[in-house]
């Protein structure tokens, strides 16, 4: 067969419109090619639960997100390493499989991207309640989308394939695409308005993990390995930020208030207070205080020995001071109360970001 360039042009549009070519030898290798990276994808997934404590445990809201994920993720790339051997279940198992299996094979794949959306928004803003808000009905398009072919996959099998369901089922596609493209829009367009509202590294790559989403919505024979792989680089992604955690209280720790000083720097980012707190013996009891009484622009980084440190952009006199006597009073009011040590530290006009910072550890000391 002489390729023409008219002939590879038919080739890849036939891929993207309906996973197959035509050719024998491409479509051969583009069979084989999806199964064994969707074995390999499997493997991958389950190392990356089985090596991460955090996502077995799942003690954290983000971590319970990102296990739905790979629960998702690990079926679809079972249902579809399933559809690459339907004959091996044998000739009824496999007439059911042929009919059933795309279909939910389509329907996990949606779900996982709407999952994955749901955790790049909590990883971003941290807030459990503004996704159950959000998110509440985020799932409807999915049923309607997936009931209407459930429809259309049946009265194909009792009536037979006419020209009309052939044209129903491409546009049942076509929505299908743009409901899963729209999702991974949606996730851009969150990173980007926080990237705007937020002065703060973010570490969150959107081509790292939005690429694979991409080619996997286009080459339907690789979307699960696609997905496997934007999913374990999300998750790497995370892991790079949990080195700047303290895990004991979930606030940033020494080390990033260091690198965030650098980061500040590098983007010119000026201004910017504090307010230290040493509750010695009461750590516990403060960490909890303060994931109550932190206003959403202050950062609280664990700063050790039941040190703790508020910062902000936006914290002007008037405002350290009301903080300061908030939190005063708060753990004045506890049972058992305790008095925390208070002092507001202000940022130079000409001391640099990591300077500051600087001057935060050693005065926390």
């Amino acid at each position: 067969m002489t390729w023409k360039i008219e002939n590879i042009g038919k080739a890849i549009f036939a891929l993207l419109t309906e996973s197959e070519t035509g050719y024998g030898q491409i479509d051969e290798f583009v069979y084989e090619s999806s199964a064994v990276l969707i074995s390999i994808a499997i493997i991958a997934v389950l190392l990356t639960l089985i090596l991460n404590p955090g996502l077995r445990q799942r003690r954290r809201i983000e971590d319970r997100y990102m296990f739905r994920e790979f629960i998702l993720v690990l079926l679809h790339l079972i249902v579809d390493l399933i559809l690459s051997f339907p004959e091996s279940f044998g000739d009824r198992a496999a007439d059911i499989i042929y009919h059933a299996g795309p279909t939910l094979a389509e329907f996990l794949y949606m779900l996982a991207i709407l999952q994955w959306m749901v955790f790049v928004d909590y990883s971003l803003y941290r807030s459990e309640d503004h996704i159950k808000r959000r998110y509440k009905h985020a799932v409807l398009p999915i049923l309607v989308i997936m009931g209407a072919e459930a429809v259309q996959d049946f009265l194909a099998f009792v009536v037979g394939g006419t020209d009309a369901s052939i044209i129903s089922m491409d546009i049942l596609q076509i929505i299908k695409l743009i409901v899963e493209l729209g999702y991974i829009i949606k996730a851009v367009q969150l990173v980007k308005a926080y990237e705007r509202e937020s002065r703060e590294p973010r570490f969150l790559s959107l081509s790292v993990f939005i690429i694979p989403f991409i080619l996997g919505s286009l080459f339907r024979f690789y979307d699960a390995a696609f997905m496997a792989l934007g999913v374990i680089l999300t998750y790497g992604a995370v892991r790079k930020r949990d080195r700047f955690l303290d895990h004991e209280t979930g606030f940033y720790n020494r080390e990033f208030l260091e690198y965030r000083g650098q980061y500040r720097d590098k983007m010119d980012f000026t201004g910017g207070n504090g307010i230290l707190i040493d509750a010695k013996g009461n750590g516990k009891a403060m960490a909890e205080l303060l994931k109550e009484l932190k206003p959403a622009d202050i950062n609280v980084f664990s700063l050790g020995e039941d040190r703790f440190l508020l910062i902000s952009e936006a914290l002007r006199d008037s405002a350290a001071k009301m903080a300061m006597m908030t939190i005063k009073e708060a753990a004045e009011g506890l049972d058992p109360p305790f008095t925390p040590g208070i002092k507001s530290v202000k940022r130079g006009n000409d001391e640099s970001a990591e300077t500051f910072a600087d001057r935060l550890l050693s005065e926390s000391a």
